[in-house]
């Protein structure tokens, strides 16, 4: 019995290709984590700048899956809400079938009042598509 090497180093090749795509499909079928949404987020430019003169901070997080996200749009294109609801853009800029973190940042300074910082996280690619600031007291 006779084994062609060019028959095994072919098979092992073509083995190695599957499993690999396969893994590279199974990973990508997996939206964020929480933890990585944060870290994402974290890049935001209005982020890195508070955290570097606040006093202390907290996060909020949400998830969006498809449902809330259909759910989020048909509720931004009712008539009745248009004007109640400006940031409706962000959802927009998904792709279909995308889901979404939205990462809240709360910062408190020395002084009274703060600041949060809202960043949306695609949860499929972990770009960040959206950041917007506001104050509160």
């Amino acid at each position: 019995m006779r084994v062609n090497a060019e028959k095994v180093i072919a098979t092992l090749v073509v083995l190695s290709f599957t499993l690999t795509l396969m893994s590279t499909l199974i990973v990508a079928g997996n939206p964020l984590t929480r933890e990585e949404a944060i870290e994402i987020s974290r890049n935001s430019e209005l982020v890195k700048q508070s955290l570097a003169i606040a006093r202390s901070f907290s996060i909020e997080t949400h998830y969006y899956n498809l449902s809330a996200l259909e759910n989020l749009r048909q509720w931004h294109s009712d008539p009745i809400f248009q004007n109640a609801s400006k940031d409706s853009f962000w959802e927009e800029k998904l792709p279909d079938g995308h889901t979404a973190w939205e990462v809240i940042w709360w910062f408190n300074y020395y002084r009274a009042g703060g600041l949060s910082v809202q960043v949306i996280v695609d949860a499929e690619t972990g770009t960040m598509i959206h950041e917007a600031a506001g104050g509160f007291d």
